[in-house]
């Protein structure tokens, strides 16, 4: 991390040399254009759309595609630093009574897998995911065969949150055009707790970036702190924990009063 952030002040001094920026900017996109195994960012805009038209035409645009459906098979088996805070509340709601579990953006069941390894779930306890179809497809395909607990369920529709007790969303809502306040808006009710973690917030503005994830493009939402913690207040929730991922950033070449060196995780209930 610090040697991300050294390298990352020295590119900016780098880019005030005159003549030296657009020298940068055009090797810094070519490698952006061609990225296949780093996280990379690049720009910043206005709206979700501004960011997607940015995009070069060398790899397809977010995660529903085979390629992006089958990331992160790692993570179901292992438990990392930034899962501590939510599997303690995990564990906290449970004991309360919660049996139902609504995970926006949970890939084919990553932490469904992982956190199961070290956190007792109850017997009643139902996990529902909704992602994009194609990672949703695979996930069904896995859980045929790798469900041993069998508690794991698709959601084909968002809906299905104002039914759970815990709402759960992980490193997925930096992704959405909308924020997390207008989606939950959509719903006839709203869920108990809210889980979030790995979410990308800035102190003093909200824009958007662009991510090449290596098998794909994605438009990069980044809300303003103070405003999204208040629209979540708005709708009748209170914060109950935060914390920061210091292992997580975003470093956007050229543009570091917009990057940031670390992401923020939230416990908020009704």
């Amino acid at each position: 991390m610090v040697l991300i952030r050294r390298a990352h002040r020295l590119l900016d001094r780098l880019a005030q040399s005159p003549g030296m920026r657009p020298w940068l900017a055009a090797r810094y996109e070519r490698r952006f254009a061609r990225n296949s195994d780093e996280n990379l960012f690049r720009g910043v805009f206005d709206t979700f759309e501004q960011a997607a038209a940015s995009a070069p035409a060398t790899r397809p645009m977010g995660y529903d595609h085979p390629e992006p459906a089958a990331m992160y098979r790692q993570r179901m088996k292992e438990i990392y630093a930034t899962d501590y805070p939510v599997l303690f509340w995990l564990g906290q709601f449970f004991q309360a009574g919660a049996r139902t579990l609504f995970e926006l953006g949970g890939h084919v069941g990553v932490s469904y897998y992982s956190y199961q390894r070290v956190l007792p779930f109850p017997a009643e306890l139902q996990w529902s995911i909704h992602d994009v179809p194609t990672v949703m497809e695979r996930g069904r395909a896995l859980a045929r065969n790798t469900d041993t607990l069998g508690k794991l369920h698709f959601a084909s529709d968002l809906a299905e949150a104002a039914n759970a007790d815990i709402f759960l969303a992980m490193g997925v809502l930096q992704y959405l055009p909308q924020t997390l306040a207008e989606r939950l808006r959509s719903l006839p009710t709203l869920p108990s707790v809210l889980l979030l973690n790995l979410t990308p917030l800035h102190p003093h503005a909200s824009y958007f970036t662009l991510q090449s994830i290596g098998t794909a493009f994605c438009p990069y939402r980044i809300d303003r702190e103070d405003e999204f913690v208040s629209s979540l207040q708005d709708l009748g929730y209170r914060m109950r924990d935060a914390w920061i991922n210091p292992d997580k950033s975003c470093q956007i070449p050229f543009r570091a009063d917009r990057s940031l060196t670390y992401y923020r995780g939230y416990c908020f209930q009704r």
